[in-house]
């Protein structure tokens, strides 16, 4: 910050660090769980629980994975994603409010801004990727074209464009709490007032 001249906003510095330290705890506790949603609002009442098998699975060997989540809760929209390795490790992470007027199509924002992440750090060009969804309906969308809505045909012919950057490109369906990190950084994106993305 001192020699490049950066200005650092307070919400910004608490929630990169709450990130770290959340990485920190999974990594350091790989047997237990953390309660990743009180985690961002109630931090006291977080509490660990017995690692539950249905949690984040692995992607295939030379492939990293993506969750993305878009929420809606209460008129307020958030997006929020993370890629991880082949051995779970944390790679980068995003987390943003949206102006989508649904949860799908905050899903699909996700999806974007996962896919414009991997691209501007340049690692299409370094392995595969699955990009895992919260949403069985985007999750179709992506799948089947004559399913989508016309109200989303914009953003499914920009997404389209995006896909052809990628050799080998994968969409899946998260397991039950396998999305969870995803879900927590798209609900902690709801009340942020830009983008947060971070890499390593």
């Amino acid at each position: 910050m001192v020699f490049e001249n950066k200005v650092i906003m307070m919400d910004t510095l608490i929630f990169h660090s709450k990130m770290r330290a959340l990485l920190w705890v999974r990594a350091a506790f790989d047997e237990c769980r953390v309660q990743e949603r009180l985690w961002w609002f109630c931090l006291y009442k977080c509490k660990f629980s017995l690692f539950d098998s249905r949690g984040w699975l692995y992607p295939p060997h030379g492939w990293l994975k993506f969750n993305v989540s878009g929420l809606a809760i209460e008129g307020a929209l958030g997006v929020g994603g993370m890629l991880r390795d082949e051995e779970g490790i944390v790679r980068a992470l995003f987390s943003r409010p949206t102006d989508a007027c649904d949860a799908e199509s905050a899903e699909l924002g996700a999806i974007s801004t996962a896919l414009d992440i991997f691209i501007e750090f340049g690692w299409e060009g370094h392995g595969s990727l699955v990009i895992e969804i919260g949403s069985r309906v985007v999750y179709n969308w992506i799948l089947v074209k004559a399913r989508r809505p016309w109200s989303h045909q914009v953003i499914s012919a920009d997404l389209e464009r995006r896909f052809f950057c990628f050799g080998k490109l994968s969409f899946s369906i998260a397991e039950v709490s396998g999305n969870e990190m995803a879900e927590s950084l798209a609900m902690a994106g709801m009340s942020r007032t830009c983008m947060f993305k971070a890499w390593w």
